[in-house]
């Protein structure tokens, strides 16, 4: 027992420990009113809830099409991996967030004992830091998505490279092929980094064809419910990944850049900054603890993080309200209803969709089912103008009667709309 307070107690352990602590305090301070839970999130959860009633070899549409109309999908793996959450929790998305807020925690001890091992304690412990207190870190662990998974593939897959490139073998080689698999399934953007993986991967080795093979064998199996679904489908999602990718070539695609495609990337950025920081320190403790400190400042109180409400959700929501206005809907409606926002790009209202369904067991009517309605229940500010709505799921409806069924949030409200 003497030991074992003796080793509790050792420095490096109560820094690591404190680090931690106050890093996850940042996440789950006032948790519930900071998360956030809109239609990426509904939808996400929505389609693996589906699996339990048909599993699918494909995952949640991109809102992403090529010239021909087709639409790209990510992998399945993230929504299986949603289902026993869903089951756990029972539908319930704070405890399921909560999870993502653990995960990201997980990530940057992962990160600290990555660093440490290649670069000693002190790089170790300031890309902890550094990781904890990083805006967009904190933002990341507040809300459910695929893409919230890719920093920690990103950081086990520079590490999976530094010790197959220090001593190549095969079992690295399936590794890191399995992991850019995974990652593929989560983010087709990280197919990017394949090229790049996989050069770094043979350049070492004397066995190139053998390695490329494993290496080929890990990405088929990372990412393999949609390996098969391209063998059973004449390689749509290949075909629609290519004609997208010459559609944006000849600027004729949607696509953008979004800091977010770089998640892979943020740990090993972080590490960098690290190891920078602890070479002046070496110089100046006094100039690297001002960079440490202006940091954490501008990261804590940047827009990225809010401890008082959420910052992806409209202001003055939160998934409390969401879960009221449900309800609501809920015990009024009888028979051919719809729901809808009118708030932003989410005219079909999956926020209550998820809820209805998996809540409160009442199912409206279809996505594209917004004619010969008995009633339409909507969500908006408490002065939008119904009478001049340019909303399709609202005109189409052609119901006129409008009645406010309660206030919601700060200056919003749900009405319902009937003939």
């Amino acid at each position: 027992m003497k030991n074992f307070f003796k080793h509790l107690l050792n420095k490096k352990i109560l820094l690591l420990t404190i680090i931690i602590l106050v890093g996850s305090l940042v996440r789950f301070y006032n948790f519930p009113e900071r998360i956030i839970f809109w239609s990426e999130q509904a939808r996400s959860l929505m389609v693996s809830a589906g699996y339990l009633i048909k599993p699918s070899l494909l995952g949640q549409e991109y809102f992403r099409q090529d010239s021909y109309g087709h639409t790209i999908y990510s992998g399945a793996w993230f929504n299986y991996l949603l289902l026993p959450l869903i089951l756990v929790s029972n539908y319930n998305p704070v405890i399921i967030t909560a999870f993502f807020a653990i995960l990201n925690i997980f990530t940057g001890v992962i990160t600290y004992v990555i660093a440490r091992k290649l670069f000693g304690f002190e790089v170790g412990f300031l890309s902890l830091i550094l990781f904890m207190f990083n805006g967009s870190m904190v933002n990341h662990s507040l809300f459910i998505w695929n893409y919230n998974l890719l920093p920690l593939v990103g950081v086990i897959a520079a590490y999976l490279l530094w010790i197959n490139f220090k001593k190549p073998l095969s079992k690295y080689v399936f590794l890191l092929g399995l992991t850019s698999g995974f990652g593929i399934s989560l983010q087709v953007l990280f197919g990017v980094l394949i090229v790049p993986i996989l050069f770094v991967s043979l350049w070492n080795s004397d066995k190139k064809l053998k390695h490329f093979c494993y290496f080929f064998a890990g990405v088929v199996t990372g990412n393999l419910p949609m390996v098969l679904f391209d063998l059973r489908h004449h390689f749509y999602e290949t075909q629609t990944l290519v004609r997208y990718l010459l559609d944006t070539i000849r600027g004729r695609s949607d696509a953008t850049f979004s800091t977010y495609y770089l998640l892979p990337l943020w740990p090993i950025l972080l590490v960098l900054g690290a190891y920078v920081t602890c070479r002046i320190w070496q110089k100046s403790k006094l100039a690297a603890a001002i960079i440490v400190s202006i940091y954490i400042y501008l990261n804590i109180t940047s827009q990225s993080v809010n401890f008082k409400a959420s910052t992806g959700m409209p202001s003055g929501l939160n998934v409390y309200d969401i879960d009221r206005a449900s309800q609501i809907i809920a015990e009024d409606a009888q028979r051919d209803f719809n729901v809808t926002e009118v708030l932003d790009f989410d005219k079909r209202a999956y926020i209550f969709r998820y809820f209805l369904e998996y809540k409160y067991n009442k199912i409206p009517l279809a996505e594209t089912e917004y004619q010969n309605l008995q009633s339409l229940y909507a969500l908006s500010k408490t002065d939008y103008n119904f009478d001049k709505s340019n909303i399709w799921e609202v005109n189409a409806s052609g119901l006129r009667t409008i009645t406010k069924m309660a206030d919601i949030g700060s200056g919003y409200a749900v009405y319902k709309l009937t003939k």
